[in-house]
């Protein structure tokens, strides 16, 4: 029982070992950077479902009209680079109503009810009825963009060469031993080996 239980706790130790290394080398997700908006808010289409739980319907309250230059805001623009010419009624514009998200407008298009985009230029769209700008809206003017200075340079001396290559030391050999003095032929030395043999 004792080699059962023992075998169980190493097969699991192991299995453990195992999905954290996993874990460990599989890709975490990126983060979502902090300046990241997302595509829609989220909440779906707002209406009143008293009607479809069987409540009487409300008297229709009326609504303040808001101030028409507060209900229009220019997000962007495409439009040609000269106004008149060939491309002269074309173009795109991006606009939000009453702080909507925004859709795309082009030239000539209703905007909101009666109201249209009657033309484009640079950073700025007309809006109007009947051919007669009522409303002109402009691009907020682009964020500066982030400057910084850097320190200023230092001159490093220039290096000095030198044109005297450095002495080089000689190795130094071991002092040469002298050899054995040759034995005439046929008499031995002190080793017991026989003098010249040729």
């Amino acid at each position: 029982m004792l080699a059962r239980l023992l075998t169980f706790a190493v097969w699991a130790l192991l299995a453990l070992c195992s999905a954290f290394w996993l874990l460990k080398l599989l890709p975490a997700p990126l983060p979502v950077p902090p300046q990241a908006l997302p595509a829609a808010d989220g909440t779906g289409p707002r209406a009143d479902l008293s009607r479809l739980f069987g409540a009487p319907q409300a008297a229709p309250v009326a609504e303040v009209a808001a101030p028409v230059d507060g209900r229009y805001k220019l997000v962007g623009l495409v439009a040609p680079k000269q106004g008149g010419g060939r491309h002269a009624g074309e173009g795109v514009a991006v606009i939000t109503v009453d702080n909507a998200p925004a859709r795309t407008v082009r030239v000539g298009a209703a905007v909101d009810g009666e109201l249209q985009l009657l033309a484009l230029d640079g950073n700025s769209a007309a809006l109007g009825r009947q051919g007669v700008v009522s409303l002109r809206l402009s691009l907020a003017p682009p964020v500066p963009a982030a400057t910084g200075s850097l320190p200023a340079a230092v001159a490093l001396p220039p290096p000095q060469i030198n044109s005297n290559p450095p002495p080089q030391a000689l190795p130094v050999m071991p002092p040469a031993q002298p050899l054995p003095p040759e034995l005439p032929p046929g008499q031995t030395g002190q080793d017991g080996n026989a003098g010249n043999t040729r």
